[in-house]
């Protein structure tokens, strides 16, 4: 974990907030326990972290001891890994304790920023949908190669966003090979599950799709978009900054699994 990534300019906290706040609604958990100015969020049959993890969103400062102590019995009584969030709103002095207690340093995740005021026209090609999903979803699944178990879980969390969500697709040849999900919600968009096939990447297709979403959350009234990519993502960082976007900031993820103990 890098220092740079707990440092964010003070008149960016409002958005950091406002963008941890519309992800949350965006990607729902289905279940959330709040800790303290914590979410401890549980999705176990979910591979995705941000679901399954104790994430800051404003901690009371000089709780964090307490709040862990919780969300590692509430972990331990799901039999799920003890995952914490470190983002910018994360109290720096409260690292050490992690490392204390034997978490796990894992990947790192980047926040990218885009203001919308003069994005593309969307593609002909790419098919715009509201939910429904279950058709947008079974494509998913494919694409990803997702488990019934995972299906079923994301299937719930699609029916409890908060927002307007919009579905892409793009087809081509008679099937279906790249998709995305945006959810606009209080003038911020927000672009998720970016997927194409692997026999079609380093096509374009991905960034079809996301001008295509773009395009129609302008059209929603959303003046800013996000997403979030993994630092290691090499190829969609340049897609992202061939974009325009840019990184506002990072997190890590540290892990303890006591499933075990």
């Amino acid at each position: 974990m890098t220092s740079d990534l707990l440092q964010i300019q003070g008149g960016d906290q409002a958005l950091l907030l406002a963008i941890e706040r519309h992800s949350s609604g965006a990607w729902p958990a289905p279940e959330v326990v709040s800790l303290n100015g914590w979410e401890c969020r549980f999705a176990p049959a979910s591979k995705s972290r941000r679901v399954n993890s104790l994430t800051p969103l404003e901690p009371v400062k000089g709780r964090f001891t307490q709040t862990l102590s919780v969300a590692r019995r509430l972990c331990r009584e799901r039999q799920v890994a003890c995952t914490v969030r470190v983002t910018p709103a994360f109290q720096e002095e409260d690292l050490a304790s992690l490392a204390d207690e034997g978490f796990v340093q894992k990947d790192t995740t980047l926040v990218k920023i885009l203001p919308l005021g003069g994005v593309a026209e969307a593609d002909p090609a790419v098919r715009l949908t509201a939910p429904p999903h279950s058709q947008w979803l079974t494509h998913y699944a494919r694409l990803t190669q997702m488990g019934d178990a995972e299906h079923d879980v994301i299937d719930s969390m699609l029916s409890h966003v908060q927002g307007d969500m919009c579905l892409a697709a793009l087809t081509v040849d008679g099937e279906v090979v790249s998709l995305g999900r945006s959810v606009v919600r209080n003038g911020l968009m927000g672009v998720f599950q970016i997927a194409t096939a692997p026999s079609a990447r380093r096509q374009g297709y991905a960034h079809r799709i996301v001008q295509s979403l773009l395009h129609w959350g302008r059209q929603q009234g959303a003046m800013r978009a996000y997403l979030q990519v993994v630092a290691d993502n090499i190829a969609a960082r340049s897609l992202y900054r061939s974009m325009g976007f840019k990184t506002l900031y990072g997190y890590t993820y540290f892990v303890k699994d006591e499933t075990a103990d």
